[in-house]
């Protein structure tokens, strides 16, 4: 291979293209979008509709079983789950992963679409919609002013528009505001007496507000086109409005309701450090980059704001902070890895030119990756960085043998030249194959499938172009960089006159005589070294079953929600009496407070209702207090337990929530709800006073009270009335509807019309509506059905069409697996009632269990793909064993630290295991090559060890220490993100000393071992074969004899 040949002689070639190479890989970096994690598409597809004034019961029988109907046959499908709620339907489609979401998503809206004719007339078109977790909030802003409605009015009308042409934004989505209506409040005995209903008045006022186009007329020359405008102008219009009576004759609507303009009953109510505002939301578009979406929403909010005196507006959530403060943790990471390197360079080296040529090498091989980045469209996120901030200390491994070979020549008394060539030359395979092995372990983990995929491929592709350009820099950059930079005088040359003689100098040094000493009792004992390995191993099990597991580490990003539950029919105004307590005790309670602003049934979410709630507290910086969010969600917790009549959920995961399941969850299942509901209250009583156990809540809920209207068909008839027409007189009374829109002053504004308020205060006073007959008069909605209250569940939930019960619930120490088994062992002893099934749900444990066996099969393929590849390089099946039995205790070990330093065993740190078995290798690579050389000379095994180890010394503890200080920023860092690469950090730190040390004693005793095995086998099946007969032969003999 001529490649190190070529570059020198083509020198101004090479340098102009590397000088390219970072020129574009600085303008990638700036160009590469901003954003917090990978773009993930969940498998996930959801179909909403609403029926206003329905209970959990009609909405599952009328609105849920016909859209699980529809959703039920489409492909790929995994799991269907919905909700059936007071006024609302949710039904989840989880499909398998891997499955391209846009043909399941056309199918099931043509589906619905189909199935629409069979929901009720009043419920809303059902809505089909994917779960983008890409397309949460970029910032939320809240905006303060003395007039709210009028805050609305211009939040709808200037500033939405405006943030919603911006490049990247998907929606903006306002809460906590009001709007303002004309409100036409009937009276019941005037609709009584002129025998009018709330929907006729409705039906006329909607048919009396119209402007039709009316066709042309020709007019001479010209041809006008005629329109009949029949619109509404004013409020007084409305007043005016003449409707028809059976009878005969009109009425104007105001003789018989009250109209008026007034704020529309609020859906969402929001405050900001106790002052009611409004919640605007700016959402951006999948793969956009959140940072200058940010910035520039940022930047339109002051603009349009700034000549207005009367608004005011605070940042209450910017996204983008987070990530640039991820992101400039990172960038400091990888150029602290860089200046380590460079000083464990010149320690060794001590030549300032070898280390400038290295400090050089390492950033064109990181604007080389930006660059490869850029054309694969991968983002700034903190998986990719992450890979880079790990790759820091190994893509100089290969620069580093090259170059300390290039050395070694040099000093033997060869010629700059000579040097470079031939230096190059002789490690070009080895650190080829230690490169392939290292990229081979990152591609079963980005092809393996599910959320280790998803979360991991950007990753593994970063990961794996660092490496790989730092392989092509090693062979053609170093190269030439020595070639211009290595010492010109020869003052490291000692003469090659003798040789051998620069071996005996570096031999004599008192560091490599204890290592050659300490070297020959492990291969002359050699079950030192496999007690060693087995101690180690044995030690590193304890320590992992110790250290306990979770999915992912928890990451502080200075965010506490508490997620507040009301009983159904709560009001507004209760529900925000409960959120201002929260806050109060908050505040007295948590110093570190930032900012505190809640929400209440907030317009942002499909399922906002005014019986959920949330309170969400930001922290200080992390720099500027002494708790964790969690500490502090923890006390938090506690201060909330004396908050009765709701049920609260206090949560630090912040805007990065990865949803891996509950800590507990068990689904119930059967035929009869109630007796479904009244299980899981029974076993819910008895988790939640179970050790460690928090926030358990069951689906079913506590049942709440409902007006039930039960139609007496013999009576109904005889007045000739129907279900259907009771219902809907009773419904346009109770709900009220919009008949009209009317447009003034170039606003516009519904036209409501309701029943008569004090039917909708007193059960006496619905027993005694008067409904108008067919036959003529009117009769009281009590001879017609038995009106009562009843109780009735708050939501109803199902599992692939069956009705079911889930209880959740949280562990308060975090041990998702131990808490698993305390429940399990007490549903053991729990004596379930017939016709209940039970059954494990999505916990935290189960998506451990199923991530760890992702990732353990992406570790076995892994192996054996390290193996293919040492096998292939050394054209032996023997030599490659030798090699990876420092696997063993360069995995196991590797997790030794993580129970001491207060880590669990998660997806990351399980991810660095499989990185080590790519990068463990290597070093034993570059030690048993140059034993095979050393061998091939002439010189016995033993020789051959004690001769080549000491040699190969240096660049391993050089590419050991540069990979270990390349490390030190991700497992000392304290800034934004830490958390979740510090695992790997510790894992991948801990691996290296370990195996660093394994390689320079225990490999060449596993070597040793497995050739002496090797030798074993050829002297066993390579004898001499007998030839046939030889018995008779000797026998014939000892007869003559």
């Amino acid at each position: 291979m001529k490649i190190a040949e070529t570059c020198i002689k083509h020198h101004v070639m090479t340098i102009l293209a590397y000088i390219l190479i970072a020129v574009f890989g600085v303008y990638c970096f700036q160009s590469l979008p901003l954003a917090l994690m990978p773009d993930m598409e969940l498998p996930v597809a959801i179909v909403y509709s609403t029926y206003a004034g329905a209970g959990p019961e009609d909405i599952e029988h009328q609105v849920t079983e016909p859209l699980e109907a529809a959703c039920a046959g489409l492909a790929g499908l995994e799991s269907l789950t919905s909700t059936s709620a007071e006024n609302m339907s949710m039904v989840v489609a989880q499909f398998e992963y891997g499955v391209d979401l846009d043909e399941p998503m056309t199918d099931m809206r043509d589906k619905v679409d189909m199935y629409k004719s069979m929901l009720p007339e009043d419920a809303a078109d059902p809505t089909v919609m994917s779960i983008d977790v890409d397309s949460m909030p970029v910032i939320m802003a809240a905006l303060r002013g003395s007039d709210l409605a009028r805050l609305q009015s211009v939040a709808e009308d200037e500033l939405a528009p405006a943030l919603e042409r911006l490049d990247g934004v998907a929606s903006v989505d306002l809460s906590g505001g009001y709007e303002e209506e004309i409100a036409v409040q009937t009276d019941a005995a005037r609709l009584k007496g002129y025998n009018l209903t709330v929907s006729a008045v409705t039906q006329q006022l909607g048919a009396d507000n119209m402007a039709v186009p009316g066709g042309e007329l020709d007019s001479g020359s010209q041809t006008l086109t005629v329109r009949t405008d029949g619109e509404y102008q004013s409020v007084e219009d409305v007043k005016n409005a003449l409707i028809a009576l059976p009878a005969g004759g009109t009425v104007r609507l105001s003789q018989i309701a009250d109209i008026s303009m007034r704020p529309k009953d609020r859906d969402a109510l929001a405050k900001v450090n106790g002052e009611e505002c409004l919640i605007l939301s700016v959402n951006k578009q999948s793969g956009s980059n959140t940072a200058e979406i940010a910035e520039r929403a940022k930047e339109t909010l002051s603009r349009l704001t700034a000549g207005n005196s009367t608004l005011e507006w605070d940042l209450v959530m910017d996204q983008s902070d987070y990530i640039n403060m991820t992101v400039d943790n990172a960038v400091s990471n990888i150029w602290m890895g860089v200046l380590f390197a460079a000083i464990v360079l010149l320690v060794f080296l001590r030549d300032f030119g070898a280390t400038l040529a290295l400090s050089i090498a390492m950033p064109c091989c990181i604007l080389f990756t930006f660059l490869l980045m850029f054309a694969m469209d991968i983002t700034l996120n903190m998986m990719s960085l992450g890979g880079i901030t790990l790759g820091v200390g190994m893509i100089v491994d290969n620069s580093i043998v090259v170059l300390e070979n290039i050395f070694h020549y040099r000093a033997d008394g060869y010629s700059r030249w000579d040097a470079c060539v031939k230096g190059t030359r002789e490690v070009v395979l080895s650190v080829t194959a230690s490169t392939l092995t290292t990229v081979a372990v990152f591609l079963p983990i980005g092809l393996s499938g599910g959320m280790t995929g998803m979360m991991f491929k950007e990753f593994c592709i970063t990961i794996a172009a660092l490496l790989s350009s730092s392989l092509i820099i090693s062979l053609t950059l170093v190269p030439l960089l020595c070639y211009i930079l290595l010492d010109r005088g020869g003052i490291h040359r000692i003469s090659a006159s003798a040789p051998g003689t620069r071996e005996q100098v570096m031999g004599d040094k008192p560091a490599a005589r204890t290592y050659k000493k300490l070297l020959r009792v492990f291969i002359t004992r050699r079950w030192i070294g496999v007690a060693a390995t087995a101690v180690i191993c044995v030690v590193a099990i304890v320590s992992i079953a110790l250290a306990g597991s979770e999915l992912l580490p928890e990451m502080d990003q200075g965010q506490i929600d508490v997620s507040v539950g009301m009983p159904s029919g709560s009001t507004m105004e209760e529900t925000a009496a409960i959120q201002d307590r929260i806050v109060s005790i908050a505040e007295r309670t948590i110093p570190e407070i930032d900012m505190v602003y809640y929400s209440t049934g907030s317009s942002n979410s499909i399922m906002s209702s005014t019986s959920g709630a949330s309170v969400t507290i930001m922290l200080k910086d992390i720099g500027e207090r002494d708790r964790s969010s969690a500490e502090v969600a923890a006390q938090l917790r506690r201060d909330l337990a004396d908050i009765a009549g709701c049920e609260l959920t206090v949560t630090d995961a912040g805007m990065m929530v990865m949803d891996s399941g509950a800590d507990i969850s068990i689904e119930l299942s059967g035929k009869d709800y109630d007796q479904l509901a009244q299980t899981a209250a029974d076993l819910s009583r008895g988790i939640e006073a179970l050790p460690d156990v928090i926030n358990v809540e069951s689906s079913a809920g506590d049942q709440v009270p409902r007006v039930a209207v039960k139609i007496n068909r013999e009576n109904a008839s005889r007045f000739g009335l129907t279900a259907a027409s009771i219902g809907s007189l009773v419904r346009g009374e109770l709900t009220g509807t919009t008949a009209t829109t009317l447009r003034m002053g170039g606003e516009e504004y519904d036209v409501t019309v309701s029943g008569d308020k004090t039917l909708t205060q007193d059960l006496d006073a619905l027993k005694s509506l008067q409904l108008p007959s067919p036959m003529g008069g009117t009769v009281p909605l009590s001879v017609v059905a038995d009106v009562y209250t009843e109780l009735s569940p708050q939501s109803i939930t199902r599992q692939n069409q069956y009705e079911t019960v889930t209880i959740t619930g949280e562990s308060e120490s975090g041990d998702s697996v131990g808490i698993t088994q305390t429940v399990a062992e007490y549903l053991d002893g729990y004596v379930l009632p017939e016709g209940v099934e039970v059954a494990d749900g999505d916990t935290a444990a189960s998506s451990i269990a199923e991530t760890t066996r992702s990732l353990m099969t992406a570790l076995a393929v892994a192996i054996l793909l390290v193996y293919f590849i040492l096998a292939s390089q050394f054209n032996s099946f023997a030599l490659p064993v030798a090699i990876m039995l420092i696997l063993p205790i360069g995995l196991l070990g590797s997790l030794l630290l993580l129970w001491p330093t207060g880590n669990k065993v998660s997806m990351v740190a399980l991810l660095a295991v499989i990185i080590l078995a790519g990068t463990v290798v290597n070093s034993s690579i570059v030690l048993i090559d140059y034993i095979l050389q050393r061998r091939e000379r002439g010189e016995d095994k033993n020789t051959a060890i004690l001769n080549a180890c000491p040699r190969r010394v240096r660049p391993v503890l050089m590419t050991a220490l540069t990979t270990i200080l390349g490390l030190v920023p991700m497992v000392f860092s304290g800034g934004e993100g830490a958390e979740m690469m510090r695992p790997m950090g510790i894992v991948m730190m801990t691996g290296m000393v370990i195996s660093t040390v394994a390689t320079l004693l225990i490999t060449p005793v596993y070597y040793s071992l497995v050739d002496s095995f090797a030798e074993w086998l050829k002297s066993r099946f390579n004898r001499p074969k007998k030839p046939r007969g030889w018995r008779k032969m000797q026998k014939k003999q000892e007869e003559i004899q």
